[in-house]
């Protein structure tokens, strides 16, 4: 891509069709087999259907380490976390992590938290997790820092008796076609304007279990797209 076609992307208000495409993959991808997995279903086991699914819609790779976690394999979700053949139990949590790449270059992703049986905290984690989730794209503006979204979430948090769990003490990264991170993280140091795509996965936990939910905003000159 020349500099000013990325100039072009970058002025725009609407994500980029190619950015859409990816998305839309890996959250399918990522749904169905939320939906599909069965207790005594291994971590290697779910991760290559996850990546076949993603195939089959079009991903001709993937951009980073596809991710699934149960169990104690729930508090931890870094590119470096091999999937191991611990089952799912019939009362466990868990999360599948995918990033597909389409011809184009551009890449996608998306996590799902995995529930299963009746453990109400399990439940409530994932509840809790899901309305901050989207209480913090809700309240997204343009020309925000990515200090200053992390604020936002670090204040809702603080209102629950859960604890970042991610190891870098972030919610997400910049994403850009053929690359990721060049702008960093969404932390509380990176004082960098939001421009562009964004992966925002806040990631919350006890010392037990873990919860995580992962989606793509669009930052554009005057607008903030939740890419679905």
């Amino acid at each position: 891509m020349s500099d000013h076609d990325k100039v072009n992307i970058a002025l725009s208000n609407k994500p980029p069709q190619g950015l859409v495409t990816a998305q839309r993959m890996a959250i399918e991808s990522a749904e169905k087999i939320v939906h599909e997995t069965m207790p005594g279903e291994t971590e290697k086991g779910v991760l290559s259907r996850l990546e076949n699914c993603a195939r089959a819609k079009g991903a001709v790779g993937f951009w980073t380490p596809t991710v699934v976690g149960f169990g104690p394999g729930s508090l931890s979700c870094f590119p470096t976390d091999k999937p191991s053949d611990r089952p799912l139990w019939n009362i466990d949590i868990g999360h599948v992590d995918v990033h597909p790449v389409t011809e184009e270059g551009w890449g996608g992703d998306c996590t799902r938290t995995i529930v299963v049986g009746k453990h109400p905290r399990h439940h409530e984690i994932l509840s809790t997790l899901s309305r901050i989730h989207h209480e913090v794209l809700s309240s997204l503006e343009p020309e925000m820092r990515a200090c200053d979204a992390f604020q936002l979430f670090e204040r809702k948090l603080k209102t629950t008796p859960y604890r970042l769990l991610d190891r870098l003490e972030n919610i997400g990264h910049s994403l850009s076609q053929g690359g990721s991170y060049e702008d960093g993280y969404l932390n509380r140091w990176n004082k960098s304007v939001l421009k562009g795509a964004w992966a925002f996965e806040p990631f919350i936990g006890t010392d037990l279990y873990g919860a995580k939910i992962e989606d793509v905003m669009w930052f554009g000159p005057s607008s903030c797209v939740w890419v679905k």
